[in-house]
């Protein structure tokens, strides 16, 4: 036992004290993209004549793809700060509770478009202007692209089918 510890540490030793020149440098990389996300700040007014939902267009400039996550934030409040107000975003679905039951601000979308909803368990014609008119909420689209799961798979063994399955 003691002569493994001494020749471990002596193995350490040598080997941490090894040095020489310093190697050539490598070849130069392929050069790498720069990828952004996109965001933009809507002011919606819900009432019954739009059927309390908003459609919005992304900006022709914007290359939007089916795989691109997308993200909307509800301003919820603004606090006051000595550099200016600050928003505080909350995300969507965002449910509050009201005097007169639960509303929630909602949203789906395609790759060319995002809809901006509000649903409730009561009559919306009852939610207060407070609540439905100048909403700002800040739409994020996030690149992104499918997963190829199929060469993982391939590299699986039968063992691996194994375990998952006995799990």
């Amino acid at each position: 036992m003691k002569k493994a510890v001494l020749l471990s540490l002596l193995s350490l030793v040598f080997l941490g004290s090894c040095n020489g020149p310093e190697g050539p440098i490598g070849p130069q990389g392929p050069e790498g993209i720069s990828v952004f996300s996109n965001v933009m700040e809507v002011s919606v007014d819900f009432d019954v004549s739009n059927n309390y939902e908003a459609l919005i267009n992304f900006p022709s400039d914007w290359i939007v793809y089916e795989a691109d996550l997308i993200m909307v934030y509800l301003s919820y409040e603004t606090i006051s700060d000595s550099s200016g107000p600050i928003n505080v975003w909350r995300a969507l679905p965002q449910t509050l509770l009201t005097n007169n039951g639960w509303l929630q601000y909602n949203f789906d979308h395609t790759y060319q478009d995002i809809r901006l909803f509000m649903q409730a368990d009561y009559d919306l014609n009852l939610t207060t202007s407070a609540d439905r008119e100048n909403q700002v909420f800040k739409i994020a689209v996030i690149p992104a692209q499918y997963g190829d799961l199929l060469p993982h798979l391939e590299e699986l063994s039968e063992p691996d089918f194994d375990y998952f399955s006995s799990n």
